[in-house]
């Protein structure tokens, strides 16, 4: 058969092509409403990609199957320099997986075991039936299923069962199960809302089937046959993916489809057309990265799962391209740096990142581990800074994406821990205040963003807050899964750290997605306002307000000042021109009561904690909630303008909590902060004298909670409205900066002076007049 094969060959180097095959077939070549026959496949083949082009289909004339077996050959052949791994070497290379990662047997063989026992290998395609276990199969599954990530599960096992058969066969069988179902109509489309060809599931199973491939490509029960349905199987679904997307759409779904569409036409470039493929995947994914990564650097559904999910979209991308010698636009690179640099921005003392919106990894997880994808950048970039976050040695998530010699660059990497102090990513509405980068310093995370297209992915935690303090998840946030009935609250404000007016939640009108596979997305969301932002040395101030609650006559002010080594004072204003309300202040976590309803501890497994207590006005009552084994706590106030002035004390150990009693003669002390309690006509020091209802000083000034007046020296100065400012000291400058949400002006007067008015700015420090 090979001597056959090779005579057509020789005879067709020197006759040329056919004139009607190859490069002169339009980019449309492939039907999007069938597959192609054996015919088409042999004839679509372009001689300047693949040079035996004309000489297999000489021979398909004669000889239908060993032209086509031929082709297998050559295309095994291809794909083995082409693509991630060398699948000729895949032994060696998964006995040192094995070896590297014990614990993902156990892992693989559970999933493959799941999806064998609920799908046949002749699978439906199509709602409603029943699952092998008797159970209609929900849109949830059927979604899954059509994504086909547990059979890369079973190609695995295939490789610890020493390429047992059986596992060639069941994926073979369901393939070939999806191509009739495609062929007879009986499969989910788009308009239902499940569509198993629909970009991102499609895109998923072409990703996920791609690897099955070159894990069986070395085994004879994947035969030749197989290899030539896969491609054809493909090159269909590349055509789907071709034609859906041929303009810009928002989000993920359409990116997914999009890295697929660029890896079959990178990888099966032997067919005409497909460089038409690749440059329509290209310049989406282009526009993705320009409209969808916002300037600051995180992508724009404002989740850590989607932000890092589209960085390996786009490394799938740029691997495989830069490995076959595809151009690549230059701009990703710098775009997909920014991206790493903003995950630096978010990163905790610990290397993690904090759970923020649809994070979807793990539920009910309160961080989110990302070594793995920092390692993404390390590869890509070899920056330092990028590389302190990576994993010490390549991850199993990526490990298959990776060339052998990029191993042995990422055993070696020079790391350096950033310097990084409290910064902010504004437009995509995250505002970190961090104490530095050592075990146990304090970080908190304010969100107050909205996305302005598709927030689909967000939560109703408007202004809520995320902290975390010697290693401990102090204010946590939660992670979701779709398909869980408790998703609905864990994306709402219960499970969040914020306040609430008559119990009414951030986020309304829930909207369930079409297919009815639990995920859904609120029809409103309260649209965030940054007053101010103004990070420092010694102490951070952020304030915002959010139109949650206008339609019930109530503006909502949120201020957090972080004073370094000691807390968080968080001022929760909430102004009503309707009368009473009912207001609540929420915070997460597993609370005892200390002291009344104005104090309350965590204390973690380490004896590490979290003390909060009230300062200003004393609740009406405090309650607490638990959910899935998460709790919370909750202080309501019930008057017509809600103000809560709330102490966040994190503690290292027993010997770091606040003393009981907390006040002595209405001082407490910690560190180098004071806090004085109002107790009588006013507060003073010999630095000041005012109505403030709460006094913190330090070496560099004093922060005044809740004035009206303030005196320094001969000069009394009258605030137009009570709020909160910090009195640098002389010997620091004598300015004064203002901590409230308005534009304001404050009088000042005394004995040898005239009146005089001086406008103050939120966030803002102005001079005060000698």
């Amino acid at each position: 058969m090979r001597s056959l094969f090779m005579l057509f060959l020789a005879g067709l180097l020197c006759s040329g092509p056919p004139s009607a095959q190859g490069s002169d077939v339009p980019p449309e070549w492939v039907t999007t409403d069938r597959l192609l026959s054996d015919t088409e496949l042999v004839a679509m083949l372009d001689p300047q990609s693949f040079p035996e082009a004309a000489a297999i289909q000489a021979l398909y004339d004669e000889d239908p199957d060993a032209a086509l077996q031929h082709l297998a050959a050559r295309l095994r052949d291809a794909f083995a320099e082409r693509y991630y791994f060398d699948w000729r070497r895949v032994e060696g290379r998964f006995d040192d997986y094995r070896k590297r990662f014990p614990s993902r047997e156990a892992q693989h063989r559970s999933l493959a075991k799941i999806h064998a026992g609920l799908y046949p290998a002749a699978a439906r395609w199509k709602l409603p039936y029943r699952n092998l276990k008797g159970n209609e199969v929900t849109a949830y599954e059927l979604r899954h299923l059509a994504r086909q990530h547990k059979m890369l599960d079973m190609a695995f096992v295939h490789l610890y069962d020493k390429r047992d058969p059986v596992h060639v066969d069941y994926f073979t069988g369901q393939m070939r199960s999806l191509n009739r179902a495609f062929m007879a109509g009986e499969f989910e489309d788009d308009e239902g809302g499940n569509g198993v060809y629909e970009s991102f599931r499609a895109g998923y199973r072409v990703l996920n089937w791609l690897q099955v491939h070159a894990f069986f490509l070395g085994s004879d029960a994947y035969r030749w046959q197989d290899q030539v349905e896969l491609v054809r199987t493909l090159l269909h679904t590349g055509a789907i993916l071709h034609q859906k997307n041929q303009k810009f759409r928002y989000g993920n779904h359409q990116t997914r489809g999009a890295v697929a569409l660029a890896l079959i036409a990178i990888l099966f470039r032997d067919f005409a057309g497909t460089e038409a493929w690749y440059e329509n995947a290209m310049a989406i994914l282009d526009e993705h990265l320009e409209r969808e990564v916002n300037a600051d650097g995180f992508q724009f559904e404002r989740s850590v799962h989607y932000h890092t999910g589209d960085v390996l979209n786009y490394f799938r991308v740029m691997q495989l391209a830069r490995i076959n010698g595809f151009d690549v636009p230059t701009q990703w690179e710098r775009r997909l740096k920014k991206m790493f640099e903003a995950a630096v921005v978010l990163a905790r003392p610990d290397r993690r990142l904090p759970v923020l919106q649809d994070d979807t990894d793990q539920p009910w997880a309160e961080f989110n581990e990302v070594d793995a994808f920092m390692m993404l950048g390390a590869v890509l970039f070899d920056d330092p800074q990028i590389n302190y976050f990576a994993a010490r040695s390549v991850a199993s998530d990526i490990y298959w994406l990776l060339r052998g010699e990029q191993f042995g660059r990422l055993e070696d990497l020079q790391r350096r821990r950033p310097q990084l102090a409290s910064s902010a990513l504004p437009q995509t509405g995250y505002y970190v205040m961090r104490e530095g980068w050592s075990d146990g310093d304090h970080h908190l995370v304010i969100s107050a963003g909205l996305s302005e297209r598709k927030p689909d992915h967000q939560h109703g935690d408007m202004l809520g807050l995320v902290a975390h303090a010697n290693g401990q998840e102090i204010l946590p946030n939660y992670q979701v899964r779709y398909s869980l009935d408790d998703y609905i609250d864990f994306k709402n404000s219960r499970v969040k750290n914020v306040t609430l007016v008559d119990g009414l939640l951030h986020g309304r009108d829930w909207r369930g997605n079409k297919g009815g596979s639990g995920f859904g997305k609120w029809g409103f969301l309260p649209n965030p306002t940054v007053i101010a932002w103004r990070p420092g040395p010694d102490w951070d101030f952020f304030a915002g307000s959010h139109d949650g609650y206008e339609a019930l006559g109530v503006t909502t002010f949120r201020s957090v000042l972080f004073l370094k080594g000691l807390g968080w004072i968080v001022r929760d204003r909430l102004e009503s021109s309707t009368g009473p309300h009912e207001y609540q202040q929420v915070w997460q976590g597993h609370y005892s009561q200390e002291q009344g309803n104005v104090h309350h501890r965590a204390t973690f497994a380490d004896g590490s904690g979290l003390e909060i207590v009230q300062l200003g006005a004393t609740p009406d009552s405090w309650a607490r909630e638990l959910r899935r084994g998460k709790g919370n706590l909750v202080y309501t106030q019930s008057r017509e303008h809600g103000d809560f002035l709330t102490l966040l004390y994190p503690y290292a150990g027993f010997s770091g909590r606040l003393p009981y009693p907390m006040f002595v003669n209405g001082v407490l002390e910690s560190g180098r902060w004071t806090i004085r309690i109002r107790e009588g006509e006013a507060l003073q020091s010999a630095e000041f004298r005012s109505d403030a209802s709460v006094a913190i000083e330090s070496g560099e000034g004093v922060f005044l909670m809740g004035a009206t007046w303030f005196e320094k020296g001969d000069a009394r100065f009258s605030l137009d409205d009570r709020s909160d400012l910090f009195l640098a000291k002389a010997s620091a400058g004598g300015k004064v900066t203002w901590l409230g949400y308005r534009v304001s002006k404050v009088t000042v007067e005394g004995p040898t002076r005239e009146a005089d008015r001086l406008e103050l700015r939120p966030g803002e420090a102005s001079q005060l007049p000698r």
